[in-house]
């Protein structure tokens, strides 16, 4: 039985994510990037039981109906350190969860080190259901970024497991990637899986320090990784964490979601001729918004770097008001404050709690989200 407490965490994570989490049961892979520990915003969320199937029936209301997929297990901010296949029930609940939402594709994210190779013919009976194999290297540095991995299991999952997408981290090592990706494609895992990704390694002021020397080889090389790519897998997927032009190719939606906001919010500043406006751009997306209203006089694009968590971290999603108030001078005293959706969730807080109502308080101000 959740507790007050609890439920609303619970409910807050499947509104804002797309994720229903379902134990807080500590994993203990190991992986050197997992952020538990050392998350002071994660702090602020209660641990949640190993939910009944009461739970997840409850949990399903407040699930979003447009969208297409719906990830079961691990949260973002909600029991973010488990593994889907630890919770007992994890089989019978990919089984409810698919034939309550039959047009929705459901997921699990997991290393796949707990799933049982005796429960893969029941998987592939599922017809809306694919693993998200965070497959990470199976080369040489596979156990330092993750201890404990389990090579055997994983080669069995690579080879029959009902694979959505598989995630591969670019360790820096552009001969890494080769091999797994060679690896990958002689598993026919293309053809298989709905998609390849490749991500690059992220690091905050808050990560183990055994992640800063991998993460740092990983955004030094990254641009020659995404060419490499390009050139030699163009249907494989990757990161973008800055919208420039060497980013794109594999992954152009950032672009074009990009392109659809900024449509969205002209359209909209467009209709209020005289006012001011004052949009508010994380690092990943300022100098892109930047050249898309240079010749806007009464729009004023800013920069807030996100000191809360520091590191390489650059998105929308992880803006806050503490950053931004300490950035952000307004020359208008009637301005239009522009902040981006991400960085709210369903209940227009941001990712420390606080309320937009914060900014308007703060800043006199009307507030867009877009």
């Amino acid at each position: 039985m959740l507790t007050n407490e609890q439920l609303d965490a619970f409910a807050l994570e499947i509104a804002t994510f797309g994720n229903i989490p379902i134990s807080s049961k500590n994993c203990g892979i190991g992986c050197i990037y997992c952020k538990v520990q050392t998350d002071p915003i994660l702090k602020r969320y209660p641990k949640i039981p190993d939910i009944t199937l009461e739970d997840l029936y409850l949990g399903f209301k407040y699930v979003d109906q447009t969208s297409k997929y719906l990830r079961l297990g691990a949260g973002v901010l909600v029991a973010p350190h488990t593994d889907p296949y630890l919770h007992p029930l994890i089989y019978d609940f990919i089984k409810h969860t698919a034939d309550f939402f039959p047009k929705k594709m459901i997921t699990t994210v997991t290393t796949g080190s707990y799933i049982e190779e005796s429960k893969l013919h029941f998987l592939h009976s599922i017809p809306n259901f694919g693993i998200d194999l965070s497959l990470i290297t199976m080369q040489e540095e596979r156990e330092t970024i993750v201890p404990n991995a389990t090579r055997e299991r994983i080669n069995y999952h690579l080879r029959h497991a009902p694979l959505n997408k598989v995630t591969l981290m670019f360790t820096g090592d552009l001969d890494v990637l080769k091999r797994d990706l060679e690896l990958l494609y002689s598993l026919d895992i293309d053809s298989k899986a709905k998609e390849i990704l490749v991500r690059r390694i992220e690091y905050t002021d808050f990560s183990q320090t055994k992640l800063n020397s991998i993460a740092y080889r990983s955004i030094d090389k990254y641009e020659e990784c995404v060419k490499y790519l390009n050139e030699n897998h163009p249907k494989v997927i990757f990161t973008v964490p800055v919208l420039k032009d060497a980013f794109k190719g594999g992954n152009n939606e950032y672009f074009s979601q990009a392109d659809e906001r900024i449509a969205l919010q002209k359209k909209r500043i467009e209709a209020e001729v005289n006012q001011q406006f004052d949009i508010v751009c994380s690092e990943s997306g300022y100098e892109y918004f930047r050249e898309a209203y240079k010749s806007n006089s009464n729009v004023q694009v800013h920069l807030v770097k996100n000191k809360l968590y520091g590191g390489s971290v650059t998105v929308a999603g992880l803006l806050n008001h503490t950053d931004i108030i300490s950035q952000l001078n307004i020359q208008s005293a009637e301005s239009v404050i522009v902040l981006p959706y991400e960085m709210y969730n369903h209940e227009k807080c941001d990712i420390t709690g606080n309320s937009i109502s914060e900014i308007e308080n703060k800043y006199n101000a009307e507030v867009w989200v877009i």
